[in-house]
């Protein structure tokens, strides 16, 4: 179960406000209170979420995955790699941190919400580096909130990452630990693996057509058309508003002077080394071996430390001002060791371990994204006022198309087409964005979605869907050739699978490895690996399941897509040299004692999970993702 939350907890943790906005609005959309009534499909705690909410959160983590894979990803694929159980455990999740942390009566203080809207980066000018309120104004009006609401949904999010990280113990693992993981990396494994291929698996049989229909009528999914919608799309782009503005070159000088220290000017960074001792005699003994070639790391050594441990990356950051004003002399260079310092704690021995040089960024170098950001509020405003004059339009009862023609732009038909953007037959229609899909499939027949943003701020969109044509199964007649590849398919895989069965047997019942190859006329390969070996045979997944496996056991596993198989027998278990130096083992140990962090947050999300009580009607969840969808 700690795997089946993994997803859904790393967002509850790896949350920012930004984060939570781009997930909520973008992403999911904003419940509302249908969502939450009616037939519970899922419920958790006091809250209940309906079918078209589950369907919902599916169809759109689906796009964002179709996407990813390059259009390569089905629904059927989606649907059997338990998508929609990864949807329920993301929505489950979210909503149980959020009760429990309702229960615990924690709350952000409004003021830390009015901090952060000023501080954060995303929601400042980029020339001036102030709070841009026409930019929070945007978010809230596009998604239909109010300045009071939206305050409310920052302080669930926040209290529920400030709930879930009080958890997190940063530190390294125990050394015995490390050292058990180490020991497990340094294992070796000889084997033996044999490919069982097609013509180790007897003759081919041939279909008969009442063997291609049987196929066809078991396996309908796969000869079934995808649904298809066909809608008109109004793309308003940033660009599309330029037109005309022009920005004052005195303007942008300004601009530049005004951010030059806080953006363009780079100051010059060094990084030290650096020591504390109590006697100066010893602290000088310490100067005189490093100007001697004694390198730093052997010092540190010395103290029982890492190097890594007594390494500053930023002078600036020194708070003790003695050691601050040695450490940022300007005639010491890369490799110099100045005086030992008095400092608060003692006799500091430093040394410089590098200098990044100053840098300023011209006005030349940034001339075109001043002029960008300069536009950006007289482009808004001019989008915003086709907005407006859209919306107007369309609640007299006109159509998008009509709408559009009013502010001079031209909306596009597009259609029928698919979730992935392919159209009956399997051409491929460009230039849809994936949002604007997306909405597509939300919409129902007649309706017409309002404003929407864009990915990156580029922009605005509009659907109104005209036609939705549902999946429909395609002929067997039409589907004939493909049903009888499939068929060959099958067959062949079975034939492998059968002969591994055999193998298996042969060896169990007492025959060696090579007796039962030497029947195909084949030879195991014999060979030493590591947890990291891997070739055309042997995948990162057969590798694992090789080490999990006990010496003399058979282990087997798909090769290649063509339903070829390897088997492979353990003959030896041993364990390599460590050749990893001590501070490489303290690295290690902080990466386990993250991990082992991430073990933690997972137990305590798994355990706020049953006290709140997860409820999921199994029955209608299987009936929403039967066939397909």
């Amino acid at each position: 179960m700690l795997s089946k939350v993994r997803d859904a907890l790393k967002g509850v943790v790896a949350y920012t406000i930004v984060g939570l906005l781009i997930v909520a609005f973008a992403a999911f959309g904003v419940p509302e209170i249908a969502n939450f009534t009616g037939g519970s499909t899922v419920k958790v705690g006091s809250q209940s979420f309906s079918q078209q909410y589950i369907v919902n959160e599916f169809d759109k983590m689906y796009q964002r995955r179709a996407r990813e894979s390059g259009g390569e990803l089905t629904r059927e694929a989606a649907i059997a790699s338990g998508l929609p159980n990864q949807v329920i455990d993301m929505v489950t999740t979210q909503s149980a941190i959020a009760q429990y942390a309702e229960k615990m009566n924690l709350a952000i203080p409004r003021e830390a919400v009015r901090n952060y809207l000023q501080n954060n980066e995303s929601f400042q000018n980029p020339a001036t580096g102030q709070f841009d309120r026409l930019m929070l104004d945007t978010i809230l009006q596009n998604n239909a909130l109010t300045v009071a609401g939206f305050e409310q949904i920052i302080k669930e999010d926040l209290t529920r990452s400030q709930l879930v990280e009080s958890v997190a113990t940063s530190g390294p693992a125990p050394e015995r630990f490390t050292e058990a993981m180490l020991l497990r990396e340094t294992e070796r494994r000889n084997i033996a693996y044999l490919t069982v291929t097609d013509e180790m698996s007897g003759v081919a049989a041939e279909p008969t057509p009442t063997d291609v229909e049987q196929f066809y009528n078991e396996n309908q999914a796969l000869f079934t058309a995808p649904e298809y919608r066909t809608f008109d799309m109004l793309v308003l782009r940033n660009e599309d508003f330029q037109e005309g503005l022009d920005v004052p070159e005195e303007e942008m000088r300004r601009l530049y002077d005004l951010g030059k220290e806080r953006l363009y000017d780079k100051p010059e960074k060094r990084s030290l080394y650096q020591l504390t001792y109590q006697d100066e005699a010893e602290a000088n003994a310490a100067v005189a071996s490093l100007r001697q070639g004694k390198p730093f790391e052997n010092l540190a050594q010395e103290r029982g430390m890492t190097l890594d441990a007594v390494t500053l990356n930023d002078a600036s950051a020194i708070v003790d001002p003695s050691v601050s004003k040695a450490a940022t002399a300007e005639d010491l260079g890369e490799g110099d060791v100045p005086d030992p310092v008095r400092s608060l704690f003692g006799w500091t021995v430093i040394q410089i371990a590098e200098i990044i040089p100053a840098e300023t960024t011209s006005f030349e170098e940034v001339r075109d994204q001043l002029a960008a950001d300069y536009l950006e509020q007289d482009v808004r405003r001019r989008m915003q006022d086709a907005i407006d004059e859209i919306e107007e339009v369309r609640d007299t009862g006109a159509e998008l198309e009509e709408a559009a023609d009013a502010v001079g732009m031209t909306v596009v038909k597009v259609g029928p087409i698919d979730r992935l953007s392919f159209a009956p037959g399997g051409a491929i229609i460009k230039d849809i964005p994936g949002d604007v899909l997306a909405e597509a499939f939300v919409l129902d027949e007649g309706e017409q979605s309002e404003a929407l943003r864009l990915p990156e701020n580029e922009g605005y969109f509009f659907v109104a869907l005209r036609e939705i044509t549902p999946p429909a199964l395609k002929p067997l007649d039409y589907v004939r050739d493909d049903a009888e590849l499939r068929w060959r398919d099958r067959e062949r895989r079975q034939r492998i699978s059968q002969t591994v069965s055999l193998i298996r047997s042969e060896v169990e019942s007492g025959k060696t490895f090579e007796e039962v190859a030497d029947q195909f006329s084949r030879a195991p390969i014999v060979t030493t690996i590591d947890r990291r070996f891997q070739n055309e045979m042997i995948s990162p997944s057969f590798n694992e399941q090789i080490f999990f496996a006990e010496l003399d056991d058979l282990v087997s596993a798909p090769a290649g897509t063509n339903g070829t198989q390897v088997v492979a027998q353990i003959r030896e278990i041993g364990y390599g040299r460590n050749q990893i130096s001590p501070q490489e083992v303290e690295q290690i140990r902080e990466m386990i004692g993250f991990q082992l962090d991430q073990e933690l947050l997972e137990a305590f999300v798994l355990s706020i999970r049953d006290d709140m009580g997860v409820k999921i009607n199994s029955e209608q969840i299987d009936a929403l993702f039967r066939d397909g969808y």
